[in-house]
């Protein structure tokens, strides 16, 4: 029962309790006029069907409340499942670009260690080059003093 209706129903209970006394005294000096009797009647009619409307539309706000609550229900839950997405996707490029930095940190230490491997190869070259002319330099060195001391050594016999 709605709020509204409450009050109309007191008074209208109040008014018919309060004209009862006239209504006997009316009857019993025998006055009865059935007009008065069907526009009673007629008013109350309408009273039920003023306070079945108003339980109706009662009814029909309340039914509509709770259809708006649900809809609001469904709608935050919609929301929710969108901001997990969202969330979920973030940390997924998250990761992907994490996983991406961490293979591109290994790719350039993988050069850099290419480099030094190259590099080294290379001073090892050089190590061995200057080894070899050293050696070079040295037979050569050698080959003239065996040289020399054969044409010293065939000059005195």
């Amino acid at each position: 029962m709605a709020l509204t209706t409450i009050p109309r129903t007191l008074l209208g209970a109040s008014l018919k309790l309060a004209r009862t006394p006239f209504d006997i005294a009316h009857n019993a000096l025998g006055g009865t006029d059935p007009r008065a009797e069907v526009a009673a009647e007629e008013r109350e009619r309408a009273a039920r069907l003023r306070e079945e409307a108003d339980r109706a539309a009662a009814e029909a706000r309340r039914k509509a409340e709770q259809e708006k609550r649900k809809a609001d229900k469904r709608r935050q839950e919609r929301e929710a499942r969108a901001k997990k997405a969202e969330q979920a996707k973030k940390a997924k490029a998250t990761k992907a670009a994490t996983k991406a930095k961490r293979a591109d940190v290994k790719a350039e230490k993988t050069a850099q260690l290419q480099k030094l491997e190259a590099k080294e190869e290379s001073i090892e070259a050089k190590a061995e080059a200057v080894a070899a002319e050293r050696q070079a330099e040295r037979l050569e060195t050698a080959a003239e003093s065996a040289k020399k001391a054969r044409k010293n050594g065939s000059g005195t016999s």
